[in-house]
């Protein structure tokens, strides 16, 4: 019994290398997108569980959103992070942080949305002279219509096009969209 022995050639092995390096890139854009799409649903999940807990805090403090509240740190010693005053129904600070955010907020602002203070704080929204603020700022706008949290820039999204942010409503409702008015 004769056995022969078989060995590849060079070219033949540089072939087989070759196809499995095509293959494997045309598989990696997909693995891409999939991470991308994962960090946005997750981005999505932290919006939704913020949300849960401004709910939580506005039950126990009759109907009323956080007092004086920022997302971001700021000077002025007046506003206190949502994330302290949250604390206590959301102990994890890790869910202020977008997993797509790549400019540091979360380490330097802490957090990578943005509390919309500025329309929850304006003055007719206090209740009695309290220095509390009412849960239904609305004015002209629904509850499904007003933003109380976003992305703190347009993190998701395929690179080189336009890119979208996350927004928390005040109705508990998080959507995707390529722009925000804060305004009436």
């Amino acid at each position: 019994m004769k056995h022969d022995k078989y060995y590849f050639s060079l070219v033949e092995l540089l072939v087989v290398i070759a196809i499995i390096a095509i293959l494997a890139g045309l598989v990696m854009p997909a693995f891409s997108n999939a991470k991308k799409s994962g960090h946005r649903i997750q981005c999505v999940n932290n919006l939704a569980q913020i949300g849960k807990s401004i709910e939580m805090y506005s039950q126990e403090n009759n109907n009323r959103y956080p007092y004086n509240a920022t997302s971001q740190k700021l000077t002025d010693s007046d506003h206190v992070p949502l994330m302290d005053i949250l604390n206590s129904y959301l102990p994890n600070k890790q869910i202020f942080a977008c997993p797509d955010e790549h400019e540091n907020l979360f380490e330097t602002e802490g957090s990578s949305y943005i509390w919309n203070w500025l329309q929850i704080d304006v003055a007719g929204n206090n209740l009695a002279g309290q220095p509390k603020y009412n849960a239904s700022p609305y004015g002209m706008v629904s509850s499904s219509g007003f933003p109380l949290m976003v992305d703190a820039a347009a993190y998701h999204g395929p690179s080189g096009k336009r890119r979208s942010i996350n927004v928390l409503f005040a109705d508990g409702n998080v959507n995707t969209g390529d722009n925000v008015s804060f305004g009436n």
